[in-house]
């Protein structure tokens, strides 16, 4: 099946979008805290045997390392994070982005070997879409 496609000015297509993204602005904030308690929380559910994965951070340069504390500090301040005391730790890994700044990552490898990840059935886009055939209002409990 052919389909015609409207040539659309890139001017005015760089309005609309802007137009979205303003009237949808609070969806693309930073994080202020740490997200709502949900009907499943997370949890850590260890294979028999492993010992729990406690490693060393990585060798970092000094800019680096300055880097990672404001990183954290940032994050605690902003309430993304909070001081622990678990048992767990696996390194830090800043990795360079396109516009010269830094990625903050973790590396959870060691983690995820001895753990039973978590198994989720991903609904089919299908059955959601039928499930909403015909609906015309929406909300929100």
């Amino acid at each position: 099946m052919v389909q015609n496609h409207e040539v659309v000015d890139s001017k005015a297509c760089t309005k609309e979008v802007e137009q979205v993204l303003a009237s949808y602005g609070e969806v693309f904030q930073e994080f202020q805290e740490l997200p709502p308690t949900r009907k499943q929380d997370h949890a850590i559910h260890l294979k028999e045997g492993p010992s729990i994965p406690n490693l060393r951070p990585y060798k970092y340069s000094h800019s680096q390392k300055n880097e990672i504390e404001r990183f954290i500090g940032d994050m605690l301040n902003v309430g993304i994070i909070r001081p622990s005391i678990s048992p767990y730790s696996s390194p830090i890994i800043l990795v360079k982005k396109k516009d010269g700044g830094w990625r903050f990552c973790v590396d959870y490898r060691a983690l995820n070997k001895v753990t039973f990840p978590n198994k989720f059935h991903i609904p089919v886009i299908d059955e959601l879409l039928d499930e909403l055939a015909g609906a015309t209002i929406f909300s929100n409990p």
